[in-house]
């Protein structure tokens, strides 16, 4: 159930980046101050995601995001690099400039779905990477 509660969350996580909103990008590659929050829904499921660039500490910039699904809150905390920060913010804008002039829509319809897509799959990379991501909140899960 663990393992199945985490897929799940870096997933959504990494979805509600693919919706990212420009000035996102922008304070991802300046690590400045940033706050949002939205809605993501994926195989019927709805999850509510708060997002927040705090800055940086020491030669990191810290990522922290609150995610609420099925009475659940998990919160993933990142540091990354500079190099981390340049390879998540030109996969989002290249995918960003794909998007604006194709007209595939986002599938979010399946967690397999949502997997495929390259922003989540840098994301992902990272996510799954304890010296770079930490999440909080599956106590007790097995």
């Amino acid at each position: 159930m663990k393992r199945y509660i985490f897929a799940i969350t870096t997933v959504i996580l990494a979805v509600a980046t693919v919706f990212a909103k420009d000035d996102f990008v922008t304070s991802l590659k300046n690590c400045s101050s940033y706050t949002d929050s939205g809605v993501v829904e994926t195989e019927g499921m709805q999850a509510k995601s708060t997002k927040k660039i705090l800055g940086w500490e020491g030669d990191r910039c810290v990522y922290k995001e609150k995610v609420n699904f099925a009475g659940m809150d998990v919160t993933t905390t990142c540091k990354f690099t500079k190099s981390q920060i340049t390879e998540l913010t030109s996969v989002m804008n290249a995918y960003s400039l794909v998007q604006k002039y194709s007209n595939e829509s986002i599938d979010t319809s399946s967690l397999s779905a949502v997997q495929n897509n390259p922003v989540v799959k840098v994301w992902n990379k990272y996510m799954q990477d304890s010296s770079t991501c930490s999440m909080s909140g599956l106590d007790g899960l097995k």
